[in-house]
């Protein structure tokens, strides 16, 4: 898979990444999404410092994540748990007919 260098501009500073390039558009996503929630902490808190910002955002991103994880493991409980219910029905509607 070839890459490609990507210059992205997060909180007022430019980084040069290598990324796969069909990921090129969706790390340019992310970094505008990153750049996005440091400025409006910054708006909304009276944090100042930039290593304390970076890490609030990092936090709070992380956060999320772990949310969606869990709610993603409970989702597959849930679809498990139905499946093992249908298969039961089915078997016991084969049962039926033979």
């Amino acid at each position: 898979m070839s890459t490609q260098v990507v210059n992205i501009h997060v909180f007022g500073r430019t980084l040069k990444l290598s990324c796969p390039v069909d990921e090129v558009e969706a790390l340019n996503l992310a970094a505008k999404d990153l750049d996005d929630r440091l400025n409006e902490l910054r708006r909304k808190t009276q944090i100042m410092n930039s290593d304390q910002l970076i890490i609030t955002a990092a936090l709070n991103i992380s956060y999320e994540l772990t949310k969606e994880k869990l709610n993603h493991g409970q989702i597959d409980n849930d679809l498990n748990e139905r499946l093992k219910n249908l298969q039961q029905q089915l078997d016991n509607a084969l049962k039926c007919i033979d």
